[in-house]
């Protein structure tokens, strides 16, 4: 009996260690789920697109991933030669994986204007933005970002996006600045 009751508790003890070892790593990754802004309106879809893409070059990008509709894509506009660019498009995981390529390093994205036309529930966004080392830093580089979103019911969400820097000869219209 005493051999019973020995390996009862042995056996409780093994199940206790592997429930509080489970409940750690499920505290573990509660701790390791960003926190993700809201994009309920219209208004608030530049800020929470700004923060998802700002920070560390290998951040979590899961609340990237929830502005996003599926196999949404991205058109960059990138230099193939000297004074010429040309779209480049790109799946959301390309770009995750050569943003992570930064490691640590930063990057913080900030709409400084944005205008946007609506129908229903779909929507243009005309945002100018402004790249900085920090939160609250000087810029280093600014452009237009080009935004089609639309509203599921609940929140809205990037249906494509298309990025262009500003270049000294093709500095963004008045129009589009703060």
């Amino acid at each position: 009996m005493h051999t019973f009751k020995n390996a009862t508790l042995g056996v409780l003890s093994v199940i206790m260690g592997m429930a509080l070892s489970l409940e750690a790593s499920a505290q573990g990754v509660k701790a390791t789920i960003p926190t993700c802004l809201p994009s309920a309106t219209l208004e608030q879809l530049p800020q929470a697109f700004d923060a998802a893409l700002s920070g560390p070059g290998d951040k979590d990008r899961t609340c990237l991933r929830q502005l996003l509709m599926p196999d949404m894509r991205i058109v960059l506009m990138v230099r193939v030669a000297e004074g010429v660019l040309a779209p480049h498009s790109v799946t959301v995981n390309e770009w995750i994986n050569a943003v992570s390529k930064r490691g640590e390093e930063s990057l913080y994205e900030h709409e400084v204007r944005v205008h946007t036309e609506t129908f229903g529930r779909i929507a243009h966004l005309w945002c100018t933005y402004e790249l900085r080392p920090t939160p609250d830093g000087r810029a280093t580089s600014r452009g237009i970002v080009s935004v089609e979103a639309v509203f599921d019911g609940k929140n809205w969400k990037l249906a494509e996006v298309s990025w262009q820097p500003e270049r000294s000869d093709e500095p963004i219209p008045a129009e589009y600045l703060p």
